[in-house]
């Protein structure tokens, strides 16, 4: 019988993948989460409906208040995977909390009677004075695990490189904008680990004993500097030479050893939060190599294999996820989930509604097309120049604007990002199809788009596109009344679009 796995960050960009490779391989899953709706994509994905879903999903908040708790909910699982990592910057510091949530699960494994605990960590100098608090922090982690469970096997990884992986994301933003790239003097050294090499070591030591209380260390040959991976995928991707220039001596610690005005720049160019940069930032004169390579991967992807794969897969759409919010700052905190339904219910949102009745066949269509919002060739439903002209106005005012957007419509979930909207709820049944979309526009107030289905009797259902804002001031009046007719237009032309438009066959191979 094969054992039962319990698997802790499943919703990150490597617990997707395991959880899905391991769903694969016929494993009963539990998977923990703060919030169940992390894991609402699995009742959704192309990936998991064709089956039974052999998954038990848990709501689970780790702290030494829910212990008991926790301990109960392990007993029955053989392995767990602890993937784990604390990025964003909070009051607290990141690395106590990492410590005292790795302290809590192993504790509670033990005593639960987990056989195995396999912990995902990286590469890093501990004694040498420019390793980063972020690389030290995830070796800690794996000390604090050993600690307190008597059975760890610590996977040691470099810079992870695959299609929608933070550290690819940022590599693919700079070398994509970026026509020159500052000399870094004493800058860091390091080894990649493609994506599918970390998920097949992974599972490799699932249960066995050849690797129990072991640190296995996976990697490519290579040693790279960080500069040298975004000119290398600029050169072999997109065919563009990116130039080194050397900063004047006065400007060198000013401004490349800013770290807060470097993780600005990258989470300009790329969209994902300075909150999540920041730590892997730190680590730009930090050396990340193998100390002891293992021989559990036979041939390491190297770098150039695996950023052409990591490309082809993300032109395709191919991604397990994108990077994710911080919690604190995701629609999955439960004060932010709260938001829209309190509103909604105090009577607080302004709104502008479009509403018809469709036809049974055209349903799915309609869905499909509302899943399609800014993919492809389906744009926004609605003049393009208007959308580009509110881009550029918000990214004057340091939002994100527009991008493009590579997750498929089929394999939309909550909580994915594109230009300056997040999904925060997503329904799809016979008789009932929502999703919502929240702004992250620069503006006075807060604004959601949502599309609803409801079944009105046999034949027929009520289509409605509406759009919610919620105002935080006299100003918020202002620019909700001031744009009115506006927002009018571009509704109306929307809803018609969305009707007679076929995203599917438009954006087919």
């Amino acid at each position: 019988m094969k054992p039962r796995i319990a698997i802790f960050g499943s919703n990150g960009y490597i617990g997707k993948k395991l959880t899905r490779a391991l769903y694969n391989l016929d494993y009963q899953l539990v998977l923990f989460s703060r919030n169940k709706r992390n894991l609402e994509y699995i009742n959704h994905s192309p990936v998991f409906n064709e089956y039974k879903p052999n998954i038990c999903i848990v709501e689970q908040i780790i702290s030494a208040s829910y212990y008991k708790e926790l301990v109960e909910n392990l007993k029955g699982v053989d392995i767990a995977y602890y993937l784990i990592h604390s990025l964003s910057e909070t009051k607290q510091d990141y690395r106590k909390k990492d410590n005292d949530l790795a302290s809590i699960v192993a504790c509670a494994a033990k005593e639960a009677g987990v056989k195995q605990i396999i912990y995902l960590g990286g590469f890093g100098e501990r004694d040498n004075p420019n390793t980063s608090k972020h690389l030290i922090s995830r070796q800690d982690t794996g000390d604090f695990l050993r600690k307190y469970h008597p059975n760890v096997t610590e996977i040691r990884a470099g810079i992870i490189v695959g299609a929608g992986s933070m550290s690819f994301e940022l590599i693919r933003s700079a070398a994509e904008i970026l026509p020159v790239i500052p000399y870094f003097k004493n800058e860091g050294k390091c080894q990649i680990t493609f994506a599918d090499d970390v998920i097949e070591a992974l599972i490799k030591v699932l249960d066995n004993s050849k690797y129990y209380n072991k640190i296995i260390e996976v990697a490519s040959d290579e040693i790279l500097s960080y500069s040298q991976m975004v000119k290398r995928y600029a050169k072999e991707i997109l065919n563009k030479n990116i130039k080194t220039i050397k900063l004047p001596t006065f400007l060198e610690d000013k401004l490349l050893k800013n770290f807060e005005l470097i993780s600005f720049i990258l989470s300009r160019i790329s969209g994902i939060e300075k909150h999540f940069i920041k730590p892997l930032v730190e680590s730009l004169y930090s050396n990340a190599l193998v100390k002891e390579k293992s021989d559990i991967i036979s041939n390491p992807t190297d770098f150039s294999s695996a950023i052409r794969l990591a490309s082809e897969r993300r032109n395709k759409g191919e991604l397990e996820c994108m990077w994710n919010t911080p919690y604190e700052y995701s629609v999955f905190n439960i004060f932010k989930m709260k938001q829209f339904s309190t509103a909604l219910k105090n009577h607080k949102l302004l709104t502008e509604v479009v509403s018809n009745i469709i036809s049974k066949e055209k349903v799915e269509k309609v869905f499909y097309n509302l899943k399609s919002l800014s993919y492809k060739n389906c744009g926004y439903f609605s003049p393009q120049w208007m959308w580009k002209v509110r881009a550029f106005i918000d990214r004057l005012l340091g939002g994100r604007g527009l991008g493009v957007r590579m997750i498929k419509p089929e394999r939309l979930k909550v909580g994915d990002k594109f230009d300056f909207w997040v999904v925060t709820a997503l329904k799809d049944t016979p008789n009932h199809k929502l999703i919502r979309f929240k702004s992250t526009m620069k503006m006075p107030g807060v604004g959601w788009l949502q599309g609803e289905i409801k079944k009105t009797d046999k034949r027929y259902y009520n289509f409605s596109l509406t759009a919610y804002f919620l105002p935080r001031s006299i100003y918020s009046y202002i620019y909700w009344y001031f744009f009115f007719f506006v927002h009018k237009y571009i509704f109306d032309e929307m809803y018609k679009n969305i009707v007679e438009k076929d995203c599917k066959g438009l954006n087919s191979p």
